[in-house]
């Protein structure tokens, strides 16, 4: 009597799923610590968790989870892109910060069992705020770019998201620390007006380097013009405006005035300035 054979079970694609998902979680993880690295090892970050008002902390992750989600609809470290999983992703991201950063931040003694829980979780949402942003970054920045044939497919919203995520990350490492302030104070008003245009100079290189114009159009004005007006002003007004926002999360310009307010804001503006611009280049 001839049996009929039984069918084999191929389980390789759920294996190859799952694979991909805990990759992707790797990535993640890999990508919270890159771009938590600079708080993690700063004494200022770390005080900065005992100190700062918990109104702005919330306003600062109210500004960064939309913006995430923007990044996360653009790469994220999961291939999909639907409205809940692009949600899922920037919560994953929180959540992945939130336990790497921990460990770190436990290792170094800084975390301890007699710190109390506010503290904690202040400084954990502090570091999630550039750590989330390198976890949702990991595909590009850590993994193999897998996302970068997606770049053609872009709009002019995306661009803008792509340049306040740069201008967010730079100038959240750097608007608590009083150095912003001190150079603010060595600087006349021409200087502040030679920044600004110094700023605007190599942003507009780097919007140039990242641009889809050929050589050829680049030698008509029209199109230094359009880039200069929808991606080197744009992004500069952006940072700017984050630049202002991050100096008031973190007290920074408590108690200036407006001239000077407007100087450190600007003496901000220009790391902020060069990492929105290079942030074309890497996203």
């Amino acid at each position: 009597m001839r049996t009929r054979p039984e069918k084999n079970v191929d389980s390789s694609g759920d294996n190859t799923q799952h694979t991909s998902q805990w990759v992707g979680i790797g990535r993640a993880i890999g990508g919270a610590i890159i771009f938590s690295l600079p708080m993690m090892m700063t004494m200022e970050m770390w005080s900065l968790g005992f100190y700062i008002s918990p109104i702005r902390l919330m306003c600062l992750i109210l500004v960064s989870l939309p913006l995430f989600y923007g990044i996360s609809a653009m790469v994220g470290f999961r291939k999909s892109k639907t409205i809940y999983d692009n949600a899922i992703d920037v919560l994953v991201a929180y959540a992945l910060t939130f336990i790497a950063t921990g460990m770190v931040l436990a290792i170094f003694g800084i975390i301890t069992l007699d710190t109390h829980p506010e503290k904690i979780l202040s400084m954990l949402l502090l570091q999630a705020v550039p750590g989330s942003l390198g976890a949702l970054l990991a595909r590009d920045v850590v993994g193999q770019g897998s996302a970068q044939s997606e770049q053609d497919k872009r709009n002019y919203r995306d661009d803008l998201i792509i340049l306040a995520a740069g201008a967010l990350f730079l100038a959240f490492n750097l608007a608590p620390t009083e150095e912003m302030v001190l150079i603010s104070y060595t600087m006349t008003n021409w200087h502040t007006l030679l920044l600004m245009i110094f700023t605007l100079l190599i942003m507009h290189a780097f919007a140039i380097a990242s641009s889809h114009a050929t050589a050829a159009d680049l030698q008509h004005w029209v199109a230094h013009r359009q880039v200069f007006l929808r991606i080197t002003c744009m992004g500069y007004l952006l940072a700017v405006v984050i630049s202002l926002f991050m100096l008031w999360v973190f007290g920074s310009v408590d108690e200036h005035n407006l001239h000077n307010t407007i100087k450190v804001s600007v003496v901000l503006g220009f790391p902020a300035g060069i990492g929105a611009a290079a942030a074309r280049l890497i996203v």
